[in-house]
């Protein structure tokens, strides 16, 4: 499992890539699919060149928006190829495309398609593959299909009638034995040598130009994160108005009622003291039992909106109390909170956050550490808090059976959303056999410190 004391766990990066002879390997097949995707991505390019001006008849518009969807699903593979060279995902740049049915619809689809200049990037992105892909994957086959053919020259030298292979070089060399085949070896180290140099380069500048063409631009991420913002806002404002008309039901089916009960019952009290004192100090007892209760139902309220242990004692004070009260054995590690040590003049103080970001953070731990109980089968867990310049982290790690995922009953995805609100995010590690690690990241500054425990393990 992975030490809890440790510092939380980064955003899955980019997989290791083979080496030697395995990467060459996986680059050269990589060039021969390069060379299939080239030749069937003219279908849809000349598609969409045939459909524009088809515009005018109106034939081009349904053949346009085929094209242009059957050139991002090439597209897409070509993203993959670059993903897989690069060992890093190509995101899609697209434009969601709007919802609608009939003639309204398509012609909805056919302007979001021509005004997304993905589009366009792609169709560039078509005639630069058919040259300048072609020719570095054509250059890597050959390469490579010369090094075998050289080597394999003895044999076919001695299975192949005469005539055949007798001129490899042309009229340079001439073999008239099996056995002289062997001289070609020299040429078959030479291709090799350069396939072996130059393969790396020659395709990884095929995956750099392929991100860059296919993949988002820069002011394409900016108008993506704004509608996720526009978005998580909006899915935020439906959550607090939902969590609202909860409290308002809650204090009207629950604590409205207790309160009217007691008002009657006071009022009973009132009128029975003088003729049956026994009866009245009943009531009262009930009475009294009822505001308890009616008490411990305002607090259970009142912590679910906003916890008193994270007003008093702040994001790490009350993390660490989740900490103590979780079933299963848990550590917490915290870095970069600490103002001053444990045995300081004010006997340590931790730094504090804006109070929405700990709330929402607070939740999201105590949500994942609520998986680690009723879901992993773990028999250790570990949170780590972290604070950085600019950005504050919340890292949960189990030694269970892994396999969690977002979205599947977990919780997780309510975590998401409230830390999408914040302009922060959710990263899930969970391969099946465990651990799982939820690390949940957002940006912040810390406020003034308050004083609350030092954060030492637990």
């Amino acid at each position: 499992m992975t030490d809890p004391g440790a510092s939380p766990t980064a955003p899955a990066s980019p997989r290791a890539q083979p080496g030697g002879m395995a990467l060459r390997a996986k680059l050269t097949l990589t060039s021969l699919v390069l060379v299939v995707l080239t030749m069937i991505g003219l279908v849809p390019f000349v598609l969409v060149v045939t459909a524009l001006p088809l515009f005018v008849v109106w034939l081009g518009v349904p053949m346009f928006l085929g094209a242009v969807l059957l050139l991002r699903l090439w597209c897409d593979g070509a993203r993959w190829l670059a993903g897989s060279i690069g060992g890093n995902r190509v995101p899609r740049p697209y434009r969601p495309l709007p919802r609608g049915r009939g003639p309204a619809g398509m012609f909805s689809w056919v302007r979001v398609l021509l005004t997304d200049p993905a589009t366009w990037r792609d169709l560039l992105w078509v005639l630069l593959s058919c040259t300048v892909g072609f020719t570095l994957a054509t250059l890597v086959l050959t390469l490579f299909g010369a090094a075998l053919f050289y080597l394999a020259m003895p044999l076919l030298l001695a299975v192949t009638p005469p005539g055949i292979f007798n001129d490899p070089l042309g009229p340079l060399v001439v073999l008239d034995h099996w056995t002289e085949g062997f001289w070609m070896w020299p040429v078959a180290g030479l291709a090799v040598l350069l396939w072996w140099v130059t393969t790396p380069g020659l395709m990884t500048g095929w995956a750099v130009m392929t991100r860059a063409l296919l993949g988002p631009t820069r002011s394409s991420r900016l108008q993506g994160r704004v509608d996720t913002l526009s978005s998580s806002r909006a899915e935020t404002r439906d959550a607090a108005a939902a969590e609202l008309r909860r409290i308002e039901r809650d204090l009207h089916d629950g604590v409205q009622v207790r309160l009217a009960s007691l008002g009657m019952n006071l009022g009973l009290v009132e009128q029975l003291i003088r003729t049956d004192p026994e009866r009245a100090r009943a009531l009262l007892a009930s009475a009294s039992e009822a505001t308890t209760s009616t008490m411990q139902e305002l607090r259970a309220l009142v912590r679910g909106i906003h916890p008193p242990v994270l007003a008093d004692r702040g994001l790490v004070g009350a993390v660490r109390s989740l900490v103590l009260d979780t079933a299963v054995p848990t550590t917490l590690t915290v870095h970069g909170f600490e103002v001053e040590p444990a045995d300081g003049p004010d006997g340590g103080r931790s730094r504090r956050l804006e109070a929405p970001v700990e709330t929402c953070l607070y939740f999201g731990v105590a949500e994942a550490l609520a998986n680690v109980v009723k879901h992993s089968g773990a028999t250790r867990a570990g949170v780590v808090l972290t604070l950085r310049e600019g950005s504050v982290s919340a890292s949960v790690t189990d030694d269970g059976h892994g396999g969690a995922a977002v979205g599947a009953g977990s919780g997780l995805a309510g975590i998401e959303r409230r830390l999408r609100a914040f302009d922060g995010s959710l990263h899930l590690a969970s391969p099946v056999g465990g651990p799982t690690t939820v690390t949940l990241e957002m940006p912040c500054e810390p406020s003034s410190p308050k004083t609350t425990p030092s954060s030492e393990k637990v």
